[in-house]
């Protein structure tokens, strides 16, 4: 069976192309996130540089290539999340502050 580029799902904005035979490689907005290439075991996937696991299928290796971001938080994503927090806590209570002074 012959699977085209064009039949697998680009969820998430993952773009998949077949550099050569037998290997897939992921990427985001041009941004490579990992590959998938078969060999006499099955599927191995790898993403970032990480071995990911061997598959039986094309299908469930593709997966753990496209959703791993799912299970682990990015620690820049991270960082961002938590001085956002604390940007709009502080804000908060400044508004707060200026309400009691004020009234």
């Amino acid at each position: 069976m012959t699977q085209h580029v064009d039949d697998i799902a680009a969820d998430w904005g993952v773009h998949w192309t077949k550099p050569s035979r037998g290997s897939w490689a992921a990427d985001r907005n041009g941004r490579s996130l990992g590959e998938v290439r078969r060999d006499a075991d099955g599927f191995t996937a790898t993403r970032g540089g990480r071995n990911l696991g061997t598959y039986r299928s094309l299908g469930a290796a593709l997966d753990a290539v496209d959703h791993h971001h799912l299970a682990t938080v990015q620690p820049g994503r991270f960082w961002t999340l938590l001085l956002t927090t604390v940007n709009v806590g502080m804000v908060a209570a400044i508004s707060l502050i200026a309400t009691a002074i004020l009234r």
